[in-house]
């Protein structure tokens, strides 16, 4: 099976690049690739549920959306 590690650093001033990751997580999840997400520098915010809810970015699903979708597909975040 494939693998990939998707590092994060965008927090949420900036929505589209900080979703961008779990954007792609799912994808490759649901492509069947063994996946995992690393959140570092101004990412690390983004595990607080009251910072995730402000998080829109444009073209993409709400980042709330993507961080469920990780937890119930069980891909490991890793701060």
């Amino acid at each position: 099976m494939a693998k990939l590690l998707i590092t994060a650093t965008y927090g949420h001033d900036n929505a589209t690049r900080a979703a961008m990751p779990f954007y792609v997580a799912r994808g490759a999840k649901e492509a069947g690739i063994d996946v995992g997400i690393v959140l570092a520098l101004d990412a690390t915010v983004l595990v607080k549920p009251e910072i995730r809810k402000h998080v829109v970015p444009h073209g993409q699903p709400p980042l709330d959306e993507l961080f469920r979708f990780a937890v119930d597909h069980k891909i490991p975040v890793y701060v």
